[in-house]
């Protein structure tokens, strides 16, 4: 009777724990004049901070501590044209927040002596007449690859890899697909059509090629990826086929005789064939609480508050690939990461990256 006792407080303890110290959590507190709003779900802080003139919001991706990850001290910044906080986290990096001129805008696109000390030193970096170069800031769980033709370049930590997979070069590589930490390609040694697929796993740098059980024209594009599975339609034969990348099992989902399906808020459903002839449709199970507007540069809009936006970035992009906050993008032929910490910064810089830009660029992220 006893250690059913002991075994019943026990469990109380723990659920308690899991309730109060780890579960997700709401709450809205006041530090230094201001409201604050504060969220945890999934290893994710988002905070919003206001009074009665500004609206100020970021997020931390982060594993939570048994207290509350919250806001103890709000820094005023201000001048003529700038008004930003500074807010202060126990344990967690934090950054300026700022309006200039009215307009929410990333601390590192204004020029002004209040902020320096906030920011990193970027060195610039004069771009080398080598058709390849590595500006060293990747840190150990980023993994870049870069198409050359015959395999790819693969970028992590301080190094970077030559790794040469077909025996010809090949300029287009739009069959490529990146699922987890592997990329996914034809065998480009095949002609006119594939019937082995080419996997290489970035983070130990090996491939293996399997059997994938039917001949797929190249005349094909990449429909998708939903867990391990690959999707790709043959534009030759309409043949939608579903590709287990992990247990190298491939059916035919989609064809003429039993029509066709696509993938919509978790479940398949029947369509027509021209969606995938015509419209060229393309599904997967990931979706961006972020969305990024294009107006005289770059908005970040963060879904918990849609109405709210930051001018991050002063050009035209391309965005490659989003990570938590973080985002890959291109201009010309340069590779940069977006930080909300640090800003933006040079990955790398390839000669004609920005005449081949299409499934050149693969990210992974541990």
């Amino acid at each position: 009777m006893k250690k059913i006792l002991l075994y019943s407080i026990l469990v109380c303890i723990i659920l308690i724990l899991i309730k109060y110290g780890y579960s997700n959590y709401n709450i809205d507190y006041k530090v230094d004049g201001f409201e604050i709003h504060e969220t945890f779900k999934e290893n994710r802080f988002y905070y919003e901070i206001k009074n009665d003139e500004y609206v100020y919001n970021f997020d931390i991706y982060s594993k939570r501590s048994f207290n509350k990850t919250k806001i103890s001290k709000i820094n005023k910044i201000n001048d003529d044209s700038i008004n930003c906080i500074y807010p202060i986290i126990k344990n967690q990096e934090t950054y300026p927040l700022c309006y200039k001129d009215g307009i929410y805008t990333d601390y590192h696109l204004i020029d002004s002596d209040l902020l320096i000390n906030y920011k990193e030193d970027n060195v610039e970096i004069e771009k080398s007449s080598k058709d390849f170069v590595y500006y060293n800031t990747l840190n150990d769980k980023e993994y870049v690859a870069l198409w050359n033709y015959k395999g790819y370049i693969v970028i992590n930590g301080n190094n970077y890899d030559n790794i040469e997979l077909f025996d010809k070069d090949k300029y287009d590589n739009s069959l490529a697909y990146i699922i987890n930490d592997t990329i996914y390609m034809p065998d480009n040694n095949q002609t006119h059509e594939y019937s082995n697929l080419v996997g290489l796993n970035l983070t130990d740098l090996s491939n293996e090629t399997f059997d994938i059980g039917y001949n797929i024209d190249f005349d094909s594009y990449i429909v998708g990826s939903i867990d391990n599975k690959l999707y790709v339609y043959d534009n030759k034969y309409s043949i939608l086929y579903e590709i287990d990348v992990k247990n190298y099992e491939t059916k035919i989902i989609g064809n003429n005789e039993k029509g066709f399906v696509k993938y919509e808020n978790g479940l398949f459903i029947s369509c027509s064939k021209n969606e995938y002839k015509v419209n060229k449709i393309k599904f997967n199970d990931k979706k961006s609480i972020y969305t990024y507007e294009t107006n005289d540069g770059i908005y970040k809009i963060i879904g918990d508050n849609k109405s709210l936006k930051q001018w991050i970035i002063n050009d035209k992009i391309n965005i490659i690939k989003e990570f938590n906050n973080k985002i890959y993008y291109t201009i010309d032929d340069i590779l940069y990461m977006y930080d909300p910490k640090f800003g933006s910064r040079e990955i790398f810089y390839n000669y004609e990256m920005k005449f081949n830009d299409k499934n050149t660029i693969f990210i992974y992220n541990k």
